[in-house]
């Protein structure tokens, strides 16, 4: 053990056995959870540049660190919790992103298939405008700045993401990972 991880260390339990709780302070800036395989239907017969389509997926607070069953003290603990970007990537029924015009990804605390109310805000997290350059390959990263807050939506124990893709979709259906990249702040 290095002399000052020890001196740590004895601190810490000395401190324990006290009677004191110490304070834990964890600050992860960026900590990557996937999607994978987010699925999206294959644009009607006829459709043209223009055309939206969506895919929704039920992120669980648990893959975030979150309890279960969480309480209300857990919720207070939590000092930080930003969205900093996001990267998507090919999977099936597309090779890279080209036919992409605009992508939009919100989120919400209410079940994908509910209409959002006061109690279950939607966290607007990205509104993209995609610029067709030749680098537009089978990742499209896409830095957030500023940074989403997403501690709105932590209160329940899952999230419903929607991702709409615009411009001219695949004719077949089709799959895409996603990468949300977060910082924490957590007091314990």
């Amino acid at each position: 053990m290095r002399p000052h991880h020890a001196l740590a260390a004895f601190t810490l339990a000395g401190a324990s056995f006290s009677g004191c709780t110490p304070l834990v302070e964890i600050d992860a800036p960026d900590i990557e959870v996937t999607q994978p395989n987010l699925q999206f239907p294959a644009a009607p017969a006829g459709a043209t540049s223009g055309t939206t389509v969506k895919g929704s997926f039920v992120l669980r607070n648990a893959r975030l660190g979150a309890s279960s069953s969480p309480d209300a003290g857990s919720y207070k603990k939590i000092k930080r919790l930003d969205l900093t970007r996001l990267v998507f990537k090919t999977n099936t029924g597309v090779v890279d992103f080209a036919f992409l015009d605009h992508l939009t990804v919100e989120a919400t605390n209410a079940a994908c298939y509910s209409a959002p109310t006061a109690d279950r805000p939607v966290v607007q997290i990205l509104d993209y405008e995609v610029s067709h350059q030749p680098e537009i390959g089978a990742e499209l990263p896409i830095p957030l700045s500023p940074p989403v807050d997403m501690l709105p939506l932590w209160g329940r124990t899952s999230l419903c993401v929607t991702v709409e893709a615009t411009g001219n979709p695949p004719k077949v259906d089709w799959s895409i990972d996603v990468v949300f990249s977060l910082s924490i702040k957590i007091n314990q």
